[in-house]
């Protein structure tokens, strides 16, 4: 059986959601870097992937909302390569 998932709507400010960015690349980094090396390190591909999904997401909005246009380079894309 397929799990549904439910959307939501959040309102924040463009500073707001660039702190949020910010801190889930460091995030990024931690699970590409430093996690695996912990003992007990379990990955889960799943929430990864939602998670990268969500901050291309993000990336898109901050730089629709800057006014860039045209192909813009994703900062998350150089996360691409984590562990699945």
């Amino acid at each position: 059986m397929k799990e549904v998932v439910k959307k939501i709507k959040v309102e924040l400010t463009v500073e707001e959601l660039q702190a949020l960015v910010t801190l889930t690349e460091n995030q990024f980094f931690r699970i590409k870097f430093l996690d695996p090396k912990m003992p007990g390190y379990k990955a889960r591909p799943e929430e990864l992937k939602a998670a990268l999904s969500a901050v291309a997401t993000i990336h898109e909005a901050l730089n629709k909302e800057k006014g860039f246009t045209g192909q813009i380079a994703q900062r998350s894309a150089s996360f691409s390569n984590l562990p699945k």
